[in-house]
């Protein structure tokens, strides 16, 4: 990530001090809790693209868990105006992947590993710009407000997890690509548009949440 201006905003989403602990727990049950494979955790990713890393940001609003989304700034080069989760390129003075996360998500938007509580990782996935992302999911805790790198972040809004959950918010849609077809997720709430690789890692999460059959 790129250092710029930052600018203090006030957060104005109502926020408990931890989740519902009935929540984590049911959340981390389905996260990965092993150790990534040795050259993803210290960076070095798979097919040789570039190791990144994000964070799914769970907070808490009226009773229930909301996610924290950014949109990414109109100016940037790649993936400008997008909405995406706080995160990027593993960077040589990052100790580990997971440490890669925090450090974005305290550059993007203010956040200190301090207020960050990790529950656990989803399966890593490989996005159309070269990266090799791991996701992982966290609380954040005391979220009162937020200090956005203005030169990368537009603006941060929240959905509540409910809202992905819901098979009616969802549209798939089939594309044909060179390497045949392939189906993308794709979700719109109050007007922003969720769609490619975060779509893709919130549905992985969702989709794990599903009662076996």
């Amino acid at each position: 990530m790129t250092k710029g201006k930052c600018k203090n905003l006030p957060f104005l989403l109502k926020s408990n001090k931890t989740l519902d602990s009935q929540f984590k727990q049911h959340i981390q049950k389905h996260l990965n809790q092993q150790l990534i494979a040795k050259d993803v955790w210290f960076g070095s990713a798979l097919n040789s693209e570039r190791a990144a890393a994000v964070l799914f940001p769970f907070y808490w609003r009226d009773g229930e868990p909301w996610v924290l989304l950014t949109q990414r700034h109109s100016q940037l080069k790649h993936h400008s105006g997008q909405v995406s989760f706080p995160g990027g390129a593993y960077e040589n003075q990052d100790k580990n992947i997971r440490h890669t996360a925090l450090r974005e998500t305290e550059e993007e938007i203010g956040v200190p590993r301090s207020r960050i509580d990790l529950w656990g990782f989803l399966d890593s996935v490989e996005s159309i710009s070269g990266f090799y992302v791991t996701p992982f999911v966290g609380e954040i805790k005391q979220a009162d407000h937020l200090n956005l790198c203005e030169d990368e972040v537009e603006r941060t809004f929240g959905v509540p997890f409910a809202y992905f959950q819901a098979p009616q918010n969802r549209i798939n849609h089939r594309i044909k690509t060179g390497d045949g077809v392939k189906e993308y997720a794709e979700f719109t709430y109050n007007g922003d548009v969720i769609w490619g690789l975060t779509a893709q890692i919130i549905v992985q999460l969702v989709n794990r949440l599903k009662p076996k059959t």
